[in-house]
């Protein structure tokens, strides 16, 4: 039996709460990170079909819907 990998991808900056971006099981999703202008960028790859892209606030760590 193999054992699962765990961990999770954090944004962590100085006087500010952590925020958690999202969790890797078994080295899923693959993530890319990319910084633009104002906001970062995560790309995360679950499978060949399930592809997510999620953008944060550069200095308020908060989610760009």
């Amino acid at each position: 039996m193999r054992k699962r990998s765990r961990g999770a991808v954090t944004l962590i900056g100085s006087g500010m709460p952590e925020v958690k971006v999202c969790d890797i099981v078994n080295g899923k999703p693959k993530v890319r990170r990319i910084e633009k202008g104002n906001y970062i960028e995560f790309h995360l790859k679950y499978s060949i079909f399930h592809k997510e892209i999620k953008r944060y606030d550069k200095n308020t760590f908060e989610e760009i819907k």
